[in-house]
């Protein structure tokens, strides 16, 4: 009964189901990619993490949970910018400030702004 079914869709509505398949395939992906993100995020042990070299402004962001007008400053990041791929390690040393240094300012960022949430 199946098969048949499927036979009259892919005989007489072959775009149809083939787009509706690629819909299917698309929205698995993206409800894995976004549990995955969700669980991985969830864990305590990835918040507010001391910094590393490796990441970057967005991986601090999600961390801590401030938005970019709060933590850009913090990392001497330009207002508005676009976002950039860059680590920490190269922002530090593009501004002659240690790792350490920037831990400090992104904790001073985030104490004030949830102090005033």
């Amino acid at each position: 009964m199946m098969q048949d079914r499927l036979r009259h869709l892919w005989q007489n509505h072959r775009k149809a189901l083939l787009a509706f398949v690629v819909a299917l395939v698309l929205m698995l992906v993206f409800a894995v990619r976004m549990i995955t993100a969700t669980l991985y995020w969830m864990d305590p042990a990835k918040q507010d993490q001391p910094l590393a070299g490796w990441m970057t402004p967005r991986y601090v962001a999600q961390s801590y949970q401030l938005p970019p007008e709060v933590l850009g400053p913090a990392l001497f990041l330009a207002e508005n910018s676009a976002p950039m791929r860059r680590s920490l390690e190269t922002i530090a040393a593009e501004h002659g400030v240690t790792l350490d240094e920037l831990q400090a300012r992104v904790e001073a960022a985030a104490a004030a702004w949830r102090a005033s949430q």
